[in-house]
């Protein structure tokens, strides 16, 4: 994987953090640094936790399943991807609620297991530990910027630019998978 592979990658695994930070901050009220680091470090950590735990595991299946593992990989990007592509075409009222480590940690999490699967797909279509670690650290950095932006922004940002983002970000990871298979 090459660096703007990683970086098409980290800004599209960081789109749902984006969305979610951009309408959570309504229910964070009045925005003070501190309020943004606490979510920025929330999100960023759990992305980038899962996706290299993703890696880790794919990683030690990748050579049982070696003779189909890049078709594997690319189902799994193929269906993030479209969910992505999918939920950002429904019409959903839902409300995000970042007040609290609770709530805040869930949204991470949340927005986060779409990361564990590329991680495990990557791996399976033979990623090696220093692109990982290199896609790791992007995408921490990446999802941080997108949360300091997203809870700076609020929520009209949110509304106007939330489901082209999404629609791109399906689209990169898409685009990822079929490279894999080939």
């Amino acid at each position: 994987m090459n660096f703007v592979e990683i970086i098409l990658l980290s800004l599209s695994l960081s789109v749902d953090t984006l969305v979610v930070s951009l309408g959570g901050s309504v229910s964070i009220g009045k925005t003070s640094p501190a309020k943004v680091l606490k979510v920025s470090l929330a999100f960023g950590i759990m992305q980038a936790a899962l996706i290299f735990l993703g890696w880790l595991l794919g990683a030690s299946v990748a050579s049982f399943v070696h003779q189909a593992a890049h078709v594997i990989g690319f189902v799994i990007l193929l269906y993030i991807g479209g969910s992505m592509i999918w939920s950002a075409l429904k019409k959903s009222e839902d409300k995000v609620n970042l007040n609290g480590m609770k709530h805040l940690l869930l949204a991470a999490f949340a927005t986060s297991i779409d990361a564990f699967a590329v991680g495990v797909s990557l791996a399976m279509g033979g990623m090696e530990l220093n692109p990982a670690l290199s896609l790791t650290v992007s995408v921490f950095g990446m999802t941080v910027l997108a949360a300091v932006f997203g809870v700076s922004s609020g929520s009209f940002i949110g509304c106007r630019f939330g489901t082209p983002a999404k629609i791109i970000g399906g689209l990169v990871l898409i685009g990822i998978g079929i490279r894999l298979l080939l």
